[in-house]
């Protein structure tokens, strides 16, 4: 008897298991690395800012990423943003052209030494 209620306890905890675990619960989504919960309207040099990152979850933000790598959460819907955005953006299409025109680096070869 005691046999069939531990078999009967097993399989009743690993369907347990199986419902919350691996069918994925809130507690098994994986959270991005940086977040935005509060953001600042303060507006920031554009010449500190390196890159962006969009956000959509938990709050709609960017997030601008200083040359030094700080991480500053800003609401979306601000002009200075829109701006800095498109400044970002055509700064790195011109890098992206300048790479695509080719700029051709040519090795010369070290003389020949007897």
């Amino acid at each position: 008897m005691k046999i069939y209620l531990a078999a009967f306890l097993a399989i009743a905890s690993l369907e347990l298991f199986n419902v919350y675990i691996v069918r994925g619960s809130v507690g098994s989504q994986i959270m991005p690395l940086s977040s935005c919960v509060d953001l600042d309207p303060a507006q920031i040099n554009i010449r500190r800012i390196s890159h962006y990152e969009t956000q959509h979850r938990p709050v709609k933000a960017v997030i601008f990423i200083t040359r030094r790598g700080v991480k500053i959460c800003v609401p979306h819907d601000l002009p200075w943003v829109q701006d800095a955005i498109q400044t970002l953006d055509q700064k790195n299409r011109r890098r992206a052209n300048g790479r695509q025109n080719g700029t051709k680096i040519t090795l010369r070869p070290k003389p020949a030494t007897s």
